[in-house]
């Protein structure tokens, strides 16, 4: 083979493995791509769209994501998320995340089985598992409100974390630097309520739900019952007039009442029984109005800030307003006082006629 022909070849093998080489780096990108956990287009371009169910969980979330996304929450706080029910703007929102981030307890995100019943395809975390909740005495069976300790709020917060470096790994370094800063401050949470526990230790109370029992089992505060039993149950006559003479044998010391729940059957026992009230939240979402832990009437919007807030309301105890007739009540007594003295003045009339 003469030289000519031997540097055409060179050229052709030169060409040919340029190609192979850019073939395989085409190959490449196209199998990250269309990477069943994220695309390169994602991590590269976009902001992570995170959904959570509930305030508490965004928290969380945010806290973790903090430079790189927001969180949006369906459930802010101040409703009752046992029987809440979505828009359809927002069953669309869960449906367009990429990643949708839930408690993961039935009773409390009810509304959620059915998004994913019509969405197979979404990406869902589960930040709850049984194995931490404990039995519950006053309701005879496992306590779901997990969240109200601080250490478990760790492990869910760990577990969300895990989800997000795996969705998102070009930003690892930072959610671990979040991560470190807000496991850290939840300590220091933990240290607040330690030192706490020496005001509260031996305080008995009846709670209105029974949502306080890991934070109080921290404080050293003894539940002797729940008003209510289960989300939405409202005791019988007989259950009240029960309670009534356990809170008096027993010495209660306060009702614990929440802003999500009706609080006339709380006022009316506390009444009953001559005990204070005091109002704490296991939400996001409520106002500060006493200014307990934020400017008056702000909005608790952070986990932490709201363990502050339950451990400063309990310092304030109120007694329960006084017992007011409304205006309709007053109609109604009038109409009758106006019918017995017409009744009354018919007798008279009818004795005078028989004389």
């Amino acid at each position: 083979m003469n030289q000519k022909n031997i540097g055409n070849l060179l050229i052709v093998l030169v060409i040919f493995s340029s190609l192979m080489v850019g073939f395989n780096d085409n190959l490449t990108l196209k199998i990250e791509s269309y990477s069943p956990i994220l695309s390169t287009r994602y991590q590269v371009e976009d902001t992570l769209n995170v959904v959570a169910s509930i305030s508490i969980v965004a928290d969380f979330t945010n806290n973790l994501g903090e430079g790189m996304f927001t969180a949006t929450s369906i459930v802010e706080g101040n409703e009752n998320p046992h029987i809440y029910e979505p828009t359809p703007e927002e069953v669309e929102t869960v449906a367009n995340a990429d990643l949708f981030v839930r408690m993961g307890l039935g009773g409390l995100e009810p509304w959620v089985e059915n998004i994913l019943k019509a969405n197979p395809e979404l990406n869902v975390l589960t930040i709850f598992n049984d194995s931490m909740m404990e039995y519950d005495p006053i309701i005879d069976k496992k306590n779901p409100h997990v969240w109200m300790d601080p250490e478990i709020a760790k492990t869910m917060v760990q577990n969300i974390y895990t989800e997000l470096i795996v969705l998102d790994p070009l930003n690892t370094d930072q959610y671990q630097v979040n991560r470190e800063v807000y496991l850290g401050e939840l300590d220091d949470l933990l240290g607040r309520i330690d030192e706490a526990k020496n005001q509260f230790q031996g305080l008995k109370v009846v709670v209105h739900h029974p949502s306080f029992k890991y934070l109080f089992d921290l404080l050293g505060i003894e539940r002797i019952a729940s008003i209510e039993q289960a989300d939405g149950s409202e005791p019988s006559a007989e259950e009240i007039a029960n309670l009534i003479t356990k809170i008096q044998t027993e010495n209660v010391d306060l009702i614990v009442n929440q802003p999500q729940l009706d609080d006339d059957l709380v006022h009316q026992i506390a009444r009953d029984t001559s005990i204070q009230i005091v109002e704490l939240t296991p939400l996001l979402g409520i106002r500060d109005i006493e200014g307990y832990v934020l400017e008056k009437g702000a909005r608790l919007e952070h986990y932490i800030s709201m363990i502050d807030y339950n451990l400063e309301a309990l310092l304030h105890p109120y007694d329960p307003p006084v017992t007011t007739i409304n205006w309709y009540w007053w109609v109604l007594i009038g109409v009758g006082g106006i019918g017995i003295i017409g009744l009354g003045t018919t007798v008279i009339a009818v004795r005078i006629r028989k004389d």
